[in-house]
């Protein structure tokens, strides 16, 4: 991973600003609604958006969620458009899958998650209580 991707994404996230990515791989361009970068249970960094325009590898015609492997990523723009958190198709930082790291995620007002992607899960402190998890 190129290794300001991870600081541009967090700053995206918390200005709700669209990124262009292109992966290691492609020459094509995808434009994403960033809106968590997150450590999967295999302890690999990625990042849920919401891909409005550009390429798709299975063909798929843009708008979709999809993950994105940080890993992957040769080259990453944060561009001057914003977005709207997409809360009315499906996002939600409480999401069980951002339990094992939460680095960054769109919440209110464009507020970040405040943990290091340095740290390891176990240093985080215990996770919320289910009952205390807002729905959207």
């Amino acid at each position: 991973m190129v290794p300001n991707i991870l600081s541009l994404l967090q700053t995206a996230i918390r200005e709700r600003r669209k990124v262009a990515v292109r992966y290691h791989d492609q020459d094509d361009t995808r434009v994403v609604e960033p809106h968590a970068v997150y450590r999967s249970e295999n302890d690999e960094l990625l990042m849920d958006g919401f891909q409005i325009d550009g390429y798709s590898s299975s063909g798929r015609p843009p708008p979709f969620w999809r993950p994105f492997r940080l890993k992957k990523i040769r080259t990453l723009s944060v561009l001057t458009e914003t977005f709207e958190p997409r809360y009315d198709d499906g996002y939600s930082p409480n999401k069980v899958r951002y339990r094992t790291g939460l680095v960054a995620c769109v919440g209110e007002e464009g507020a970040a998650a405040p943990y290091s992607y340095m740290s390891p899960a176990h240093e985080m402190g215990p996770h919320p209580r289910q009952d205390s998890f807002r729905v959207k």
